[in-house]
């Protein structure tokens, strides 16, 4: 993935957190853990491009994609801005 390609999975990562938090409780303790692992995982390659990425589990990826389309339906916009958007901007 490119530079802007994983700035835009961060993205998607964050909103799919947010509108969990905000709207409706569609992932687990666990599910939210394993997507915020992977995001800082990603924040960590753009760091340093030897760092592997760390995936969320298909079925974790099928729910972050229903978020994302029902954002999108809704247009959702967070209440909080994602607070590392800043630092990646800085790079």
């Amino acid at each position: 993935m490119n530079k802007t390609q994983i700035e835009e999975r961060i993205a998607l990562l964050y909103l799919a957190l947010q509108y969990c938090s905000e709207r409706s409780k569609t992932f687990t303790a666990g599910e939210r853990i394993c997507i915020n692992q992977e995001r800082f995982q990603w924040m960590h390659i753009l760091d340093d491009e030897t760092a592997s990425p760390r995936p969320v589990p298909s079925n974790i990826e099928s729910k972050i994609n229903e978020v994302s389309k029902l954002a999108l339906h809704h247009n959702f916009k967070p209440y909080y801005a994602d607070p590392f958007k800043e630092e990646i901007l800085i790079y």
